[in-house]
């Protein structure tokens, strides 16, 4: 025989129906008995008012924190809006410095073409140099469709930059002036003093190349311009190379030396300079 346990409980439906039957009797009771059932109403005045209170408390500060939710995420979505904009206008400033820096660039080859007008040139960006940081030899993006020929000079800024020394159908290889391989034949400016600039790249750590083979009885002085001479075999004449200083005599008492300043910017060469014309050969002085 099997035995089922039994359901003692209630359905809710019945406790539904018994709570509004109730409360349908105490609403019927204090209207038909006011003087009887006010105590009791203000007993549950003084318990629920501050309920309803906290609960309009409770909820105005819930109704605060999910404005201040919604505020911090406005100011965040504001914030990634303003940091893509910032990032955009550091891209443009980035550009527009770019390209000032090309303009400028562009304005001293112009003054410099201007500065030597009687010799054809055309311009050439560089697109490689060597390993030492400052432009000893350097690859440039003209060659040989666009008429350039080994030993054509280079300048750039306001002077002598060096010379081509191979050349190829859409690329030309420079050795500059501060190369310890490059040596050019120079007058110092007012004295017409003949002497021989040799690179060094030792040197231009300081600032200076060298001057070698300067007449012991030079007059020049600190800062006298120093050019491309005319009995140099390979750089036309009259090139700015840059400025003299520091002059002082070789141990053998037979000549002077002394340091450059080159005038163009070897730590910075971005575009040159090439003349389109090559030297004729004079004979060096005895």
């Amino acid at each position: 025989m099997s035995s089922r346990k039994k359901n003692y409980g209630v359905e809710p439906k019945y406790i539904l129906m018994l709570a509004v039957l109730l409360c349908l009797m105490l609403i019927f009771c204090s209207y038909k008995f006011p003087k009887v059932f006010k105590p009791l109403s203000r007993a549950m005045n003084s318990v629920l008012v501050p309920m309803q209170k906290g609960v309009r408390v409770i909820g105005a500060g819930i109704d605060d924190l999910k404005a201040k939710f919604d505020d911090i995420d406005e100011l965040r979505a504001e914030k990634k809006a303003l940091e893509r904009e910032v990032e955009e206008l550091r891209e443009k400033t980035e550009r527009l410095e770019q390209d000032l820096y090309r303009m400028e660039r562009y304005k001293q080859l112009i003054e410099l073409d201007e500065t030597y007008p009687e010799y054809t040139k055309v311009g050439a960006n560089i697109i490689a140099k060597d390993s030492s940081g400052f432009y000893a030899t350097f690859t440039i993006d003209k060659g040989t469709k666009d008429g350039l020929k080994v030993d054509m000079n280079v300048i750039a800024d306001a002077g002598l930059v060096g010379i081509i020394i191979d050349v190829g159908y859409e690329y030309a290889i420079v050795r500059s002036i501060i190369d310890d391989k490059s040596y050019v034949s120079a007058t110092v400016m007012k004295t017409g003093d003949i002497c021989m600039v040799g690179g060094s790249l030792e040197l231009l750590q300081k600032g200076f190349i060298r001057v070698v083979e300067l007449s012991v009885n030079t007059q020049a002085k600190n800062n006298y311009k120093v050019y491309t001479s005319e009995y140099s075999q390979k750089y036309l004449p009259g090139i700015l190379i840059g400025y003299i200083s520091n002059i002082t005599p070789v141990a053998d008492g037979l000549s002077k030396e002394a340091y450059l300043t080159p005038v163009v910017d070897f730590e910075h060469l971005s575009s040159v300079l090439v003349i389109k014309e090559l030297k004729i050969p004079a004979v060096e002085p005895k």
